[in-house]
């Protein structure tokens, strides 16, 4: 039952599968199909939507849905229909997240679902938020708002606070004192701008660990036969609950401590190269 067709991998998208300019390479590409059309069981689990992940992996030929912003959705991914859609914050709760960041002088990128995917912002104040709005260029998720205000058809997924960390640390602080167990609350720094920090928060019941869980129980796999690869704190959750938790090269020292093997860094395409090795 070990075998490797008989198992399920979980890939993390940036500094995990994606090369570090967020692409992945030609070969990858053809070596993941190949070794899909020979039984292998294998997805990705990414804090992307679905706009911004398929335009860099459109060409690979998933089998298995994918697992899309932090786990709030479970998506086909040749069609982008949400197979399994997770917990939104409550209004009171997101305007009550905006103010504690706003009362603060940082302006919050807010990820709402409507009719699409969007992205609100009122402003960038730092080269570390500007940066953020630059990478989601030409995606048509960026919506200007003067006051955060939504559709009654859009449901808030998340809120995003990029700053440098003396700034967000009392956020941080302030939202886990109210807050607790009741979010999901990642700060760390900015992979793609040393110096800035992300404050990402996200409803409890939204996770990749939990959305790992329902795509094994879908497919009629046992959590111990799950291997998952990752980086970044919000790919911990998935690692607590796999049967196998692989960390990168690049990966930050706490998923490493908590993962069972270490493997070679995202811009050797180690996740590829690991994969090559069980013999498809």
């Amino acid at each position: 039952m070990n075998a490797p067709k008989n198992q399920l991998f979980v890939s993390d998208m940036d500094g995990t599968l994606l090369a570090p300019d967020s692409s992945i390479p030609k070969a990858s590409v053809d070596s993941l199909n190949r070794m899909i059309d020979a039984g292998l069981n294998f997805t990705v689990a990414t804090a992307r939507n679905y706009d911004s992940a398929y335009p860099i992996l459109k060409d690979i030929r998933f089998k298995i849905p994918v697992i899309l912003f932090n786990g709030v959705y479970l998506t086909d991914f040749a069609t982008g229909k949400n197979i399994v859609a997770s917990n939104f914050l409550s209004d009171a709760v997101a305007n009550d997240l905006m103010a504690t960041a706003l009362d603060r002088g940082i302006a919050p990128f807010i990820y709402a679902y409507g009719d699409r995917h969007r992205v609100y912002y009122q402003s960038a104040s730092n080269d570390g938020a500007q940066n953020y709005i630059n990478s989601l260029d030409g995606e048509g998720r960026l919506n200007y708002t003067q006051d955060y205000k939504f559709s009654a058809d859009e449901e808030i997924s998340g809120m995003l606070l990029i700053d440098v960390p003396q700034n967000l640390e009392p956020v941080y602080r302030a939202i886990k004192k109210k807050y607790g167990d009741q979010l999901n609350v990642y700060f760390a720094e900015d992979v793609a701008m040393p110096g800035f920090y992300w404050l990402q928060v996200f409803h409890s019941g939204a996770n990749k660990g939990r959305m790992v869980k329902q795509l094994a129980e879908r497919l009629d796999f046992s959590l111990a036969r799950v291997t998952v690869f990752g980086d970044y704190l919000n790919d911990l959750d998935m690692f607590r609950v796999a049967g196998k938790a692989i960390a990168m090269g690049n990966a930050l020292p706490e998923v490493k401590e908590a993962a069972h093997e270490v493997i070679g860094k995202n811009s050797s395409q180690a996740v590829v190269r690991y994969l090559e090795g069980l013999g498809f």
